[in-house]
């Protein structure tokens, strides 16, 4: 599991170091606390997150948060494909 050491920031994009080591051009940062308003589906989201893993908000957050990243980055940046696959089929993850 990723904790707050594991994170350090390298300009405006948090990027994971393996074994939460620092390079010389990346310092650790302190959390930064945000406050927005969210939609009744975002809380719904949180929520599940919570109920089924055991973890706080702020820990759900971080998840959904990092899965978004993850697949945000795979497809916009990296110009790949996300699939889902169960037991009616292989959807396709799409951004708009």
């Amino acid at each position: 599991m990723r904790t707050d050491q594991d994170v350090v920031m390298s300009g405006n994009r948090p990027d994971v170091e393996s074994g939460g080591q620092t390079t010389e051009q990346s310092r650790p940062t302190a959390p930064k606390r945000v406050n927005v308003a969210i939609s009744p589906d975002m809380v719904r989201a949180l929520e599940n997150v919570i109920e089924r893993e055991g973890v706080t908000l702020t820990e759900a957050l971080r998840r959904l948060v990092g899965y978004g990243d993850f697949v945000y980055r795979v497809i916009k940046e990296g110009g790949e494909q996300v699939t889902v696959t169960g037991p009616d089929g292989t959807r396709e993850v799409v951004l708009l």
